[in-house]
């Protein structure tokens, strides 16, 4: 069953709605979408619509609705599994040709389920235009607009014990329909059925195809549960769904980014406000199979949970989980705030972004999240958190952000690096009265000269890596000579070092004195000279070319990010400037060049 669903689905998406249509009906483009003269009814006025992003059809003018299946069962007159394999030949997937009875059943039902689910949405949201009921009146207060509204979906379950099962049987839906579907609960007394979202707030759940096959309700006061969500069925479950993926894929970007919060309200705030790249779990903890779902879309993902304990904890298992699936994670830092919704209306969209830009990599965050168990003003507790410090550190492959990280581990414990990667190597980590380490008097002074926020970042690391390179080894100097140019470094001061070496004629490892210039900061060389590349091979042309690519990466990605925001500031100015001006006419063509300069960046090798 569960493989002849996956075929369906994947059916649907390769089916576009607009161009299977479009061999029906004569479709022109509205705004995103299209529309037509209805093939069901006689009209001369068009009235058939074509939602491309939902890949829903409706006619305002006879009511007909549905998805790309159920036009063609409509169109050609089939029932559900004729216009399935209709489709399927179509996009070149085999179907077998004598499915079983049950399973047939069982198809239908989902088909049927999901037009179900369409109605309860209608059903709810004409509820909730009603501007008289409360929770209309909620949504306004919690600073959400009209728009965003209908393009959510957001209704009110009326309270009421059978508003809904009125209305749907209405519809010609059955009682046992209604409680497969999970829209209906059962009396434990009686076996009555009634109405199973009453007098809540109404989030419809949809697919990442747009189709709604649960819903989420919140109530306005104090009541438990705060959130209901739809119990499991055959076309919903949460653990193989994510919140807002149906708008977020859309939203990628060339990043293919995803940001991943706890709650339907933090999503749609997000959204509002323009981050669209958005999804959240469904009242549970991340799972792997939404780990794999979010696998489809984005390579990043940043974590925004609670900053409580319970958030936190729920960051370190979804962390664990996207690692297994080989997803990049970062954690955004909200501070005080309590979730991202307060972090915007108290610090504004800058600093929001701001925030996710320079969201904290999954093992920052970890070392950060272990230092607040101990005291790092006491040696014993210093000592005891390093070895736990150092375990997440041994879990880390590349040789490079190792050495990055045990440099900040250095800087936020006043410890010498070699003493750190001691530990790593499985010697015993302790403090001793020699010039290499600290003393326990000097250990005191020193250990709040550097707090952990003033540690250097990893764009200026990389770059600090080369110019180590190319000081330590001439076989590294004549690599990276041919490989980059001055113009490659944003450190002012790697600029001048790097003109400096590849001016000398030197053989062998070039000393700071060498490249002393009174231009370059002192602060610089003292960071220079701690650098460690003792795992990196510079005599190996693939190893320097690592160091190089790493560079030339952050260079493109910077790029691509600064070509964004210009895009999205052109975006923003071209909704306010009349269609069909000529300022519309410049601004489009500006728009659409650094599209192209965002796609051959993307294209770019670095190497």
């Amino acid at each position: 069953m569960n493989d002849m669903k996956e075929i369906i689905e994947e059916i649907k998406y390769r089916s576009d709605i607009a161009d299977i249509i479009s061999d029906y009906v004569k479709l022109k483009p509205a705004g995103t979408n299209y529309k037509g003269l209805c093939p069901f009814h006689n009209e001369k006025t068009p009235s058939f619509h074509v939602n491309t992003s939902k890949q829903i059809y409706r006619c305002f003018g006879c009511g007909e609705g549905g998805d790309v299946i159920s036009f063609v069962m409509k169109a050609e007159n089939l029932d559900f599994m004729d216009a399935v394999r209709l489709l399927a030949d179509r996009c070149g997937i085999e179907i077998k040709k004598n499915i079983d009875h049950d399973t047939k059943v069982r198809l239908e039902k989902i088909n049927k389920f999901h037009a179900i689910h369409v109605e309860a949405a209608r059903f709810y949201y004409t509820n909730l235009m009603n501007e008289d009921n409360q929770a209309f009146n909620y949504l306004k207060k919690r600073g959400l607009d009209l728009k965003v509204i209908k393009n959510f979906g957001l209704g009110y379950a009326p309270d009421s014990w059978d508003s809904l099962k009125i209305y749907l049987s209405s519809k010609g839906y059955t009682d046992e329909e209604l409680f497969e579907s999970g829209l209906l609960s059962k009396s434990s007394k009686s076996d009555r059925l009634f109405d199973k979202f009453r007098n809540r707030i109404m989030f419809p759940i949809f697919d990442y195809k747009g189709n709604v096959i649960g819903f989420g309700g919140r109530v306005m006061d104090d009541g438990q549960p705060k959130y209901l969500n739809s119990p499991d069925s055959e076309i919903f479950n949460k653990r193989y769904n994510l919140y807002g993926l149906n708008f977020a894929r859309k939203h990628l970007g060339n990043q293919k980014t995803l940001i991943l919060v706890e709650g339907y309200m933090d999503l749609i705030s997000l959204y509002q406000f323009g981050i669209k790249n958005t999804v959240a779990t469904l009242g549970t903890a991340l799972t792997d199979e939404q780990a794999a779902l979010i696998k489809r879309y984005a390579d990043t993902l940043v974590l925004s949970y609670d900053s409580d304990q319970a958030g936190i904890n729920a960051s370190m298992r979804a962390i664990d989980i996207l690692d297994r699936h080989g997803i990049s994670v970062k954690i955004l830092d909200l501070g005080e705030s309590k979730d991202p919704d307060e972090f915007i209306r108290e610090h504004g969209m800058a600093k929001m972004y701001d925030s996710i830009e320079n969201a904290l990599e999954a093992t920052r965050f970890k070392i950060n999240v272990l230092s607040k168990n101990y005291n790092l003003q006491d040696r014993k507790d210093t000592m005891v958190y390093l070895r736990e410090a150092v375990k997440i550190l041994k879990d880390i492959k590349s040789p490079i952000e190792q050495d990055y990280y045990i440099n900040i581990l250095s800087q936020m414990t006043a410890t010498n690096a070699e003493i750190i990667r001691n530990e790593m190597n499985g010697k015993k980590l302790a403090w001793k009265n020699s010039p290499g380490n600290r003393s326990s008097s000097i250990y005191k002074r020193q250990v709040n000269f550097k707090k952990p926020k003033e540690v250097e970042e990893p764009s200026s690391f990389v770059e600090m890596n080369i110019i180590a390179a190319i000081m330590l080894s001439p076989k590294a100097r004549e690599i990276v000579k041919y490989k980059l140019d001055e113009d490659d470094f944003s450190d002012n001061n790697s600029k001048i070092i790097y003109s400096k070496v590849l001016k000398l004629d030197e053989k062998g490892i070039i000393e700071n004195e060498d490249i002393f210039d009174d231009r370059i900061s002192l602060d610089y060389l003292n960071r220079l000279s701690k650098m460690n590349l003792s795992g990196v091979d510079l005599n190996d042309v693939l190893e320097v070319d690592k160091l190089i690519f790493n560079l030339l990466e952050k260079n493109r990605q910077a790029k691509i990010e600064a070509l964004l925001k210009k895009q999205k500031k052109l975006e923003n100015r071209r909704k306010t400037i009349e269609d069909n001006s000529k300022e519309a006419e410049e601004v489009d063509l500006e728009i659409m060049k650094i599209a192209l300069e965002i796609v051959a960046e993307n294209k770019k090798k670095s190497l």
